[in-house]
């Protein structure tokens, strides 16, 4: 038998070149072993595996089907080896059928790597660009692609904000770029674009994720594209990152059936602490004798309920998933189809998420020279979790938190108790059980992204594709309000949108490798339309509850409904060429040119160019001996990106209607006016940035690191610039301001062990980002964000020059007053144990100009550790994942930790409050009182947190199982610790939303869960 070695980086693997006959024949003490070698996370096989007896040369290599023959002694040891994969010694034991199941090796991870308009081998890449495997998104059980991000990579920052399920989750790539433009990363999703409009929170509604119509069972990487060099490629929507999704594909060999599921227990992580109802009459009564008013509760015998209405809307909640998947395939032809079923209801009541997807791939050869590759994914969405908010304050939560725990759930005959009716509360308030059960706000989406690509080979190194591809999604949201609510006569509402984004690629791709050159060059012409349509209509005044929003004509007062349409194109041409010369040195340079209608007339084109050069020291003479080093690569970037969200016809004289009344008979007119100022010179946001980064490999490969440092400078901010009142109109859209971002990342993967039986590895992250505006386009240097609504109904964000992007703004408080206080004093009227508050500008009194930076909600560094343990045939996979710096503004807390200036039910923690008979001017809360606290420190928490985000026990079954070809069991758990200081349900919050300036805000978000999941994968 003939053998050869063929040197492949990082690894030597062995290939049988010529069999005799002899080769299998039986020598004394040898057994003929035969067996698949598969990939643990997705059980695919491995074409081209090594297999080898011992520390011999004697060995094979499996075949298109993963499968393998050779002669070995019967108490020997094999040695199985793959690409990307850990190797693997497995003991014969006399054995002659042994399966093997090889583990992905995070320091090889992705040797190819997806990147804009095609791969790239991860050693010759000049950007930044990290990456999540399969095995890690199926480490955890998630609604979407991006929680798997989370804690994994440097540089990225996924934003949980409000948990609902189904809810919507924020990205950051190396922090926000933008006031008004958007700061979400562009999706790639197998090859089509998706720009991911998280949108404000308008208090009425959650939206539906759009990434969660994507199984995350069916991916197989995730690429986050970081630096200018990688993103540049994608032009006017590049600025803020680029996330490549890339799903599962059919391979060579038998078909084969997969079967996974889980399913799940959810709790709420904690609870806050309030007063029970005995403390609260006692309180209220000695506020109302502070005020010199009337005790509202003389008789506590007749208030007998003591209700936690925690309690009354938390549940425990199962969470649910089952895939199945088939795949295979010849040389010519290849499948992958799979169907997903996702359910998990709310901790809260009356909130839930529900998916069914189906998605299919095929790779067809159609020819020598012709091939035709095409993803078709087709989703259906359902959620109630928008039932958990009517609006910020009045929603399920936040009513749980204030109401007054006297009130009793029901009445004696079973009806609803009004909890407007109790003397301390607010009429307004609502019984948190009622919200559940009387108002629905569901949401459906329907959802087809598709598209085929079809390749043809021109010359061996030139190929040109084309594709063709359709995202269609219908959302149809039903708003109902029963009669169950107090003074409610049932509303209902129905409203509907219709998205469809066509896209047309022509890609011209060349690949070339001579001598000591190797050229790799894209270049094409891309076309992507987006329309959408939406219309709205309601009624009031319901006889009957039964229809809900299904007989708006049941409803005697009929709303006037209301209907939009919007087009927008983008036009591009694109390049690529990368560069390697002798393996040392590199070189890329990218450009695009985007054509928007967004834009103004002015300005309907942009440019975008990028250039990245890379220096592998490793090859050099000087370092190639030695042994330690087994790479060391320095590289750097420039380049400019744009982002193009500044919505439809800004840049344009836009009319609306107008209705109005004239004379009795005439009834309702309509006319049309000019609605905005038109700007023909409005554009993209241009975000310039520099990258330097080292790549460090150690021992082998058995440690590898990663350093970034970068500068982002963001200009030609999108805002809302004053302008005179004889103008008509109140702001003008203009491109004017700039915001830096700039920061440092570390990622760290080692082999910590590697033994027969026992391997450990680990990873680490860390990331800075340091945000600053630099100007604005106001006078002053600073404007504030939207209010948030009730309880406060005041801006907390400001956007000001010097300081991060949405920073927080508010009075410093001084502890509690000694003395009643008169003319000439600070605060004339404060009595004593009233709050009081530094005079910061020294004017003698208290007002707005005494505030000041509180905080910012986005955090000095965020890091992430991960740990995947084998032993035998036992996994432990544990992700430890924190951030440090950030500030959150409890909104919450000033309504239930005010000192009963609202009445509301209060934090247990106000029973350390100041008091006549105990003057304590170091107590933690004031006099109770009816003095509504100003917006100050008191309110502003640090955010900061470490959480054990999952860890995960598994088990693969032995393969001497005849019914299956692969069997794995594991139990995980999720957010089961978390250290914080944070005194609401959970640091990670953001109620308002992502695409908001009002960041880092907690007013009745929902909580967090912790959750224990059981699950199975099945391979036939």
């Amino acid at each position: 038998m003939l053998h050869f070695l063929i040197k492949i980086p990082g690894k030597y693997l062995l290939l049988l070149g010529l069999f005799v006959s002899s080769a299998y024949a039986q020598t004394p003490g040898n057994l003929t072993i035969s067996g698949i070698v598969t990939g643990r996370a997705d059980g695919q096989p491995l074409a081209g595996a090594t297999v080898v007896v011992g520390s011999t040369t004697q060995g094979t290599t499996t075949d298109a089907n993963g499968r393998y023959t050779l002669s070995a002694p019967a108490e020997g040891t094999l040695t199985v080896s793959f690409i990307g994969y850990l190797a693997q010694n497995v003991p014969i034991n006399r054995r002659t059928e042994i399966n093997v199941a090889l583990a992905a090796d995070p320091n090889e991870l992705s040797e190819v790597v997806v990147v804009g308009y095609g791969t790239q081998r991860r050693r010759d890449l000049t950007g930044s660009i990290v990456s999540v495997s399969a095995e890690a998104i199926k480490e955890m059980p998630i609604t979407s692609a991006e929680q798997a991000l989370q804690g994994r990579l440097s540089g990225v920052q996924v934003i949980q904000g409000n948990s609902s399920p189904g809810g919507s989750l924020s990205i950051r790539v190396r922090g926000g770029n933008s006031v008004r433009g958007g700061s979400e990363p562009l999706y790639v999703i197998d090859g089509f674009p998706v720009y991911n409009n998280i949108g404000t929170n308008d208090g009425q509604s959650q939206p539906i994720n759009p990434m969660s119509a994507i199984n995350p069972n069916d991916i197989t990487s995730i690429e986050v594209l970081k630096d200018a060099s990688a993103t540049a490629i994608y032009g006017s929507r590049g600025a803020n990152g680029v996330v490549i999704i890339t799903t599962r594909r059919g391979q060579v060999g038998a078909g084969r059936v997969e079967f996974e599921a889980y399913y799940g227990q959810q709790t709420v992580r904690r609870k806050i602490p309030m007063l029970n109802a005995q403390e609260y009459m006692e309180l209220t009564n000695e506020r109302a004798r502070n005020i010199g008013g009337n005790v509202p509760y003389p008789d506590f015998s007749r208030w007998t309920a003591d209700t936690d209405w925690q309690d009354a809307i938390f549940r425990p909640a199962p969470i649910s998933n089952y895939t199945l998947t088939f795949s295979g395939g010849s040389e010519s032809s290849r499948y992958s189809i799979s169907g997903n079923w996702f359910d998990q209801q709310g901790i809260v009541e009356g909130s839930s998420f529900q998916r069914g997807s189906v998605r299919l791939n095929l790779d067809n050869q159609l020819s020598s020279k012709l091939s035709l590759s095409t993803n078709i994914t087709a989703s259906r969405a359902m959620t109630d979790q928008a039932r958990t908010s009517i609006n910020f304050t009045n929603g399920i939560v936040y009513s749980a938190l204030v109401a007054p725990p006297v009130a009793p759930i029901t009445n004696p005959d079973g009806s609803y108790f009004n909890i407007g009716t109790v003397p301390t509360a607010d009429p307004a308030w609502n019984n948190p059980v009622v919200l559940a059960e009387g108002f629905s706000n569901g949401l459906v989406a329907n959802r087809f992204l598709g598209n085929t690509n079809l390749t043809y080979s021109i010359l061996p190194d030139l190929t040109f594709s084309v594709r063709l591809g359709l995202d269609y999604t219908v959302n149809r949201r039903d708003r109902y309000l029963s009669r169950l609510l107090p003074g409610s006569t049932g509303n209902a509402t129905i409203t509907g949108s219709d998205n469809s984004t066509y896209l047309n690629e022509n890609i011209l791709s060349y690949r070339k490798q001579f001598n000591n050159h190797s050229l790799n060059a894209v270049g094409g012409f891309t076309w992507q339309e987006t329309m959408a349509s939406s219309f709205s209509a309601n009624s009031q005044n319901f006889a009957l509850d039964i229809f809900g929003t299904d007989n708006l004509g049941a409803g005697s007062t009929l709303g006037a409904p209301t209907s939009s349409r919007s087009l927008n194109t983008l036009l591009s041409w694109l390049g690529r060429v990368n560069y390697v010369f002798n393996d040392k040195y590199l070189l890329t340079v990218s450009a695009r040119a985007d054509g928007s209608s967004r834009f103004g007339t002015g300005n309907k084109w942009g440019f975008f160019p990028s250039a990245a050069l890379a220096w592998r020291l490793s090859e050099e003479a000087f370092l190639k001996q030695v042994d330690w080093l087994s790479e060391l690569k320095v590289r750097t970037s420039v380049g400019v990106t744009g982002n193009q969200e500044i919505g439809n016809y800004n840049s344009l004289a836009r009319l609306g209607s107008v209705a109005a009344i004239f004379g009795a008979n005439q009834g309702r007119v309509i006319g049309y006016a000019q609605t905005s100022m038109p700007n023909a010179n409005l554009k993209w946001e241009t975000t310039a940035q520099y990258d330097a980064g080292l790549d460090i490999g150690l021992w082998s490969g058995r440690v590898n690191v990663n350093l970034d440092y970068y500068v982002k400078n963001t200009t030609d901010l999108l805002t809302s610039v004053p302008v005179a009142i004889s103008s008509g109109y109140a702001s003008i859209l203009f491109n004017s301001g700039s915001i830096r971002n700039q920061g440092f990342e570390v990622a760290v993967d080692a082999t910590v062990l590697n033994k027969e039986r026992l391997r450990w590895n680990m990873g680490v992250n860390f990331s800075t980002n340091k945000n600053e505006v630099v100007s604005v386009a106001v006078e002053g240097g600073q404007f504030f964000a939207p209010n948030i609504s009730s309880p406060v109904d005041l801006p907390v964000n400001v956007v000001r020059e010097g300081e991060p992007l949405a920073a927080f703004y508010g009075y410093v408080s001084d502890g509690l007053w000694e003395t009643n206080q008169a003319a000439g004093s600070i605060m004339p009227n404060a009595k004593a144990g009233d709050l009081r508050y530094k005079d910061l500008n020294g004017d003698g009194v208290i007002n707005t100009a005494d505030r000041t930076i509180l905080g910012k909600p986005n955090p000095d560094f965020i890091y992430g550790i991960t740990s995947q343990l084998t032993f035998g045939p036992f996994d432990l996979n544990v992700l430890l994942q924190g951030l440090e710096g950030a500030t959150v503004f409890n909104a919450n807390k000033y309504s239930i930790g005010d000192a009963f200036a609202r009445n509301a039910n209060q934090l247990a923690e106000v029973k350390d409050r100041w008091t006549p008979e105990n003057p304590n001017l170091n107590a933690k809360y004031p006099r109770l009182s009816n003095v509504n606290p100003l917006v100050s420190d008191r309110f502003f928490e640090d955010a900061s947190y470490f959480r054990l985000r999952n860890i995960q026990l598994g088990y693969t079954l032995p393969t001497s199982i005849k019914w299956f070809r692969s069997a794995r069991v594991y139990v995980s758990g999720q957010n089961l610790l978390t250290w914080t200081s944070y005194t609401g349900y959970d640091p990670e919050v953001d109620s308002v939303g992502g695409g908001d300036l009002r960041q880092g805000v907690d007013v009745g978000a929902y909580p967090s869960a912790k959750t224990i999941t059981f699950g199975v994968k099945f391979g036939f």
